[in-house]
């Protein structure tokens, strides 16, 4: 087992109006030799092996690992931010254990294109997915902000075929 606990600490951003938190969870051990395992497992979409970091995009959240702690970008409160990290710890637990198995992988993955995305949406800026126009949607789907459920002019078809080009690139869960 590589990690047993972590301490978190959390923070507002700098804009007072923001209702989410940031959370860093420091690490009791140095998980560098595991990151590019769980760059094969995960798919990381930031790999950088001279820091070394992998970042993950995961239910619309940016979460980077490091040598030695979690940073996740947004939270909504401290209960969601430990569902995220236990997830991680068993993720990082399971993979390292499986390390001999895996094949590390020290490549960025893809990324979808906006383009491809919007040719796929309705392209009515309709505003009704909370977003101005349906770039904006798009960009933010190519983030893993939004999901495909969030379009509601969104037809199935449409839907079906959005889901599996962001599968590909791991977006859109």
């Amino acid at each position: 087992m590589l990690i047993k606990q972590y301490r978190t600490e959390f923070c507002r951003p700098p804009n007072l109006s923001a209702q989410h938190l940031r959370c860093v969870a420091q690490l009791e051990a140095d998980i560098s030799e595991v990151l590019p395992y769980l760059n094969t497992v995960l798919r990381g979409h930031q790999f950088f092996p001279e820091t070394p970091s992998l970042t993950l995009k995961f239910d619309g959240k940016l979460i980077t690992l490091y040598p030695r702690q979690i940073a996740i970008n947004i939270v909504k409160d401290e209960a969601e931010a430990e569902a995220i990290l236990s997830w991680l710890k068993q993720q990082i637990n399971d993979t390292w254990e499986r390390r001999q198995d895996l094949e590390p992988s020290f490549k960025v993955a893809l990324k979808p294109s906006i383009l491809e995305i919007l040719k796929i949406l309705p392209r009515t800026n309709c505003r009704q997915c909370g977003q101005p126009t349906c770039l904006v949607f798009a960009t933010r789907l190519s983030e893993g902000g939004s999901r495909p459920e969030d379009c509601p002019g969104l037809d199935e078809r449409s839907k079906s075929q959005l889901q599996k080009y962001l599968g590909q690139f791991h977006i859109g869960k």
